[in-house]
């Protein structure tokens, strides 16, 4: 008993399909990796920041935050004071 012609023309469709949907993810994978080359171009051209402003920018950030932690621990010791100054009137 042989092949039908039914059921060789199923397996041809079959393989057809399989081969458009492959060729159609080998053509996004290579879309997608042009993409990605030109996104490195544009970021191999773009400017780049300064590294001495980095350091610049970092140098401020730091001690405006130790100047915030200043306040804050003297507020706290302030109030600390008036707690207990507060209480010795009380008393």
């Amino acid at each position: 008993m042989g092949k039908t012609f039914r059921d060789s023309g199923v397996k041809k469709a079959e393989g057809r399909a399989k081969k458009n949907e492959q060729a159609a993810q080998k053509e996004q994978a290579a879309l997608e990796k042009q993409e990605a080359e030109e996104a490195a171009k544009w970021d191999q051209g773009s400017r780049k920041p300064h590294q001495k402003r980095l350091e610049e920018e970092e140098k401020k950030q730091a001690k405006l935050k130790a100047k915030k932690d200043r306040e804050e621990m003297e507020a706290a010791e302030l109030e600390s004071i008036k707690k207990e100054s507060q209480s010795k009137r009380t008393s």
